[in-house]
């Protein structure tokens, strides 16, 4: 169970929607391991870099088919890259691929991917975008085939509802023990848990925290962090809108909120609080930054005097159908109007929001939740939808941000990219058009009959080994 349909136009990124399903179906080039981020073999098999690491040869497995039987080849992977550059297709790592310059098939399972210049997030890319079927990708962006490399294959899908998937009997990989799977939407958490406790259901997508508290210590469940821990809570400011446009007004928002509460009543503890948006795996976290920004209504009424903000409306945009946002929202504009904001809460449907996140219409301050804190620096800065140097949800368009991006995109020198790191994290503080409020996971609350559950660096669930007592 999830809290929202599937996102059809979503394969090529990590989004929300399409965390459950993803590694189900589709595989891709490389899978990095979880523990070290080090990429590990998956449909390649081996690779090389030479050139100054701008040029990248792939040898493919020979024994991979699509769900249709049809073999996979590396005309596909030209296709899935062809793809993940379309415009209208949102995907974090679009700036690599657009690096992409010349894509040689020397055979089918052979391939050579030139870049214009090295970058420092290259694998990220390979690890995000899904090996697709160039035949049928119009129908899958329709919803109507889903042919993708994966140890299950979709059987029915219902928009809105469910998708019924069934073991794939010719993956390349190790067949699956289970016959099926079927993801369903449900838009309540206390339905989710209701399903659980039932049995109808063994899997819940990001239970409501407080919720998976209920079953936390019960022995028929278990609530499952994904390893990547890369649920990064967020309020946003879309700095176009006047109040917003004041980098004050945004600080004095960061020390109004009270992370800890949030962390404890709405998260139910599952995580730490912090002012940098990378998890503590990453090597751009900073723990004596950690707690910048603390919770100080006095102080952030006085900010928001000075400012000449006291009294001006706000409005607070959120995911309706997440149980987090909805909690997360509920402490925001109450901490706001104890400050002396007048915040206006905005709900809206899982796709709207999310439509109107990337296309940077969210006329107010937003809430969400992003990742890539734990992949390269450079595919946060330059790829995740809220922080992007080159164009974000925030409309925030800084030629110094797009100046440090870029100089953590490019660089190899161990101590040149921690300074660049460094002057990175004071920008984010000092700007505050993204205040980071948690550093969470997204979890997944499993009944205890099911055993081999584990999760990708993307936090995607793996059944390809998960069998039922």
């Amino acid at each position: 169970m999830q809290s929202s349909d599937i996102q059809l136009n979503g394969w090529f990124g990590q989004t929300q929607p399409n965390l459950g399903i993803q590694r189900l179906l589709f595989n891709s080039l490389i899978q990095m391991d979880v523990a070290t981020g080090e990429p590990q073999p998956s449909l390649a098999e081996s690779w090389e870099l030479t050139d100054a690491d701008t040029v990248i040869s792939f040898v493919l497995r020979d024994d991979v088919s699509f769900h249709d039987g049809t073999p996979m080849t590396s005309a596909d992977v030209i296709a899935s890259i062809e793809t993940l550059r379309t415009e209208g297709i949102p995907s974090q790592v679009k700036s690599v691929a657009n690096l992409v310059t010349e894509m040689d098939p020397v055979s089918d399972t052979e391939l050579t991917i030139t870049l214009e210049y090295a970058v420092t997030n290259l694998f990220d890319l390979f690890e995000m975008m899904p090996i697709i079927d160039d035949a049928t990708v119009d129908q899958l962006l329709l919803g109507e085939n889903f042919n993708g490399t994966g140890p299950f294959l979709v059987d029915d899908y219902t928009p809105g509802q469910r998708v019924d998937m069934v073991r794939f009997d010719d993956y390349w990989g190790d067949v699956a023990y289970l016959d099926s799977v079927t993801v369903t939407a449900v838009r309540d958490s206390q339905a989710m848990l209701t399903a659980l406790r039932s049995g109808q259901a063994q899997v819940a997508v990001d239970l409501a925290p407080l919720d998976a508290t209920a079953i936390r210590d019960d022995p028929a469940f278990e609530v499952f962090n994904a390893p990547a821990a890369d649920a990064g809570y967020y309020v946003a400011s879309n700095v176009n809108v006047p109040l917003l446009s004041s980098k004050e007004v945004r600080q004095a928002i960061a020390t109004a909120i009270d992370r800890e509460r949030i962390l404890d009543q709405v998260l139910g503890g599952n995580g730490i609080v912090s002012s940098i948006p990378w998890t503590p795996s990453s090597a751009a976290f900073d723990e004596s930054l950690q707690n910048f920004y603390s919770y100080d209504v006095d102080a952030a009424t006085a900010a928001l005097e000075e400012a000449g903000a006291a009294g001006e409306p706000v409005k607070v945009f959120y995911d309706a159908n997440s149980g987090i946002m909805t909690g997360i929202a509920q402490v925001v504009i109450f901490d706001l109007e104890q400050a002396g904001l007048q915040p206006q809460a905005e709900p809206l449907q899982t796709a709207d929001f999310l439509t109107r996140l990337r296309n940077g219409e969210l006329d107010g301050l937003f809430i969400n939740v992003h990742g890539f804190g734990q992949l390269s620096p450079a595919t946060l800065v330059t790829g995740a939808f809220p922080f992007n140097a080159n164009g974000n949800a925030s409309q925030f368009d800084n030629q110094t941000y797009k100046d440090l991006a870029n100089a953590v995109r490019v660089e190899t020198d161990e101590a040149a990219a921690a300074e660049n790191i460094a002057a990175l994290n004071e920008f984010f503080l000092d700007e505050q058009f993204v205040s980071d409020l948690i550093s969470s996971y997204h979890t997944y609350a499993i009944s205890s009959s099911i055993n081999g559950f584990e999760a990708t660096i993307l936090d995607y669930p793996i059944l390809d080994r998960v069998y039922l007592d």
